[in-house]
């Protein structure tokens, strides 16, 4: 699908027209004011042809982009009638990307016997049952003990309370699958018949996912992106499904944090996922996408993709953020993970903003409290 692309300023434009390869005779400034701008993806040659011809008699312009994009310029008015008048795949596409991005009506988020209601952001607590996470590591190993904190999060105003077994923090060890399920499998019971709210699993692995969904919980949080293997279980189990963008393991994430565009090859690989899930038989209602912020990305890959969350919209998907006391938030406001929470805050903020539906945090009151507030002053009132 297309993505929906704004610039603040002509120099964020053709600095990054220059990094796709665009040729001088790009765009000018002042089609910035007049013209609606979108990156496509996975286009063959003869596709661009197609779409610059069919595009021509109406103003729209094609570029080609390094690799297979393309960056289309048209004006809004020019788009209405193309897409009134019966129009071709890809510029249906394009009116789509343009609708989800700005559409006030939220999308829908479900799993078999129960949805997410996303008309205000919702908070997913982090509740990490393992001895070397990066920020709670060893606090919940004990069931009562996650139980408990599962319980607070609740009052707090938790929505989801999202389990992990397994650190997946840069240059982490993997375990063993029966390892991992070890540590989380009564929590999961636990969790999912005391608490009264959803219980999502944070686990890349099928086998680990498929006991938890069948111990209670209702979706799988995936850090390696819905691979074959877990869209099966995610399909048969009747869950919902988080897809994050990882680049590598999370033993080398961050060995390659080079990208020609980090928000728009991060969008092409969860679209892609997004397809391909729903291609293996499972509802597009159950998919939600999640750019893995940290997770093979550089301090400035991470703060491009927290100041465009909003493109990730783009999808008709939920879009979920998690930036909580993460490493690149240290170093831009310092401190170490427990220290992180003003920083945590103004991420969470920025990205409520845009329109994220969901946030995954540690910190879960202070954070309730933050999209409180924004969701207030955006709305004025």
């Amino acid at each position: 699908m297309a993505r929906v692309r704004v610039y603040a300023s002509y120099t964020e434009a053709w600095g990054e027209w220059r990094r796709m390869g665009l040729p001088e005779r790009s765009p000018s400034r002042f089609d910035l004011g007049s013209r609606q701008f979108f990156y496509i993806d996975s286009l063959s040659p003869e596709e661009r042809e197609a779409l610059r011809q069919e595009l021509a008699p109406r103003g729209g312009m094609v570029f080609d982009c390094r690799g297979d994009r393309a960056l289309v310029s048209i004006t809004l008015l020019a788009l209405e009638n193309l897409l009134m008048s019966g129009a071709s795949s890809r510029v249906m596409e394009m009116g789509e990307a343009l609708r989800h991005r700005y559409d006030p009506e939220p999308p829908a988020f479900e799993w078999s016997g129960g949805r997410l209601d996303l008309s205000r952001p919702r908070v997913l607590g982090i509740l990490n049952v393992t001895p070397d996470s990066f920020s709670d590591g060893g606090r919940h190993l004990d069931a009562e003990a996650a139980v408990r904190r599962a319980m607070e999060m609740r009052e707090e105003g938790a929505d989801v309370i999202d389990v992990g077994g397994e650190s997946t923090r840069p240059g982490s060890v993997p375990v063993s699958l029966d390892q991992e399920w070890e540590r989380i499998s009564e929590v999961v019971r636990r969790v999912s018949g005391e608490v009264g709210l959803p219980v999502s699993v944070d686990t890349r692995r099928a086998g680990v996912a498929r006991k938890a969904l069948r111990a209670g919980a209702v979706m799988v949080n995936d850090v390696s992106g819905l691979r074959e293997d877990m869209r099966d279980v995610v399909r048969e189990e009747g869950a919902a499904a988080i897809i994050m963008h990882m680049r590598g393991e999370p033993s080398t994430m961050q060995q390659d944090t080079r990208y020609l565009d980090v928000v728009g090859d991060t969008y092409a690989f969860l679209e892609r996922r997004v397809h391909e899930a729903v291609a293996s038989g499972i509802p597009r209602e159950r998919l939600s996408v999640d750019p893995g912020l940290g997770f093979g990305k550089d301090l400035q890959g991470n703060m491009e993709i927290l100041s465009r969350m909003d493109e990730y919209r783009c999808m008709g998907r939920p879009v979920m953020l998690g930036a909580s006391r993460k490493s690149f938030l240290g170093n831009i406001a310092g401190g170490e993970p427990s220290e992180r929470l003003e920083a945590s805050l103004a991420a969470a903020a920025v990205a409520c903003w845009q329109g994220v539906h969901l946030f995954r945090v540690h910190d879960v009151k202070e954070t309730v409290r933050t999209l409180r507030a924004v969701q207030a002053m955006k709305a004025g009132r």
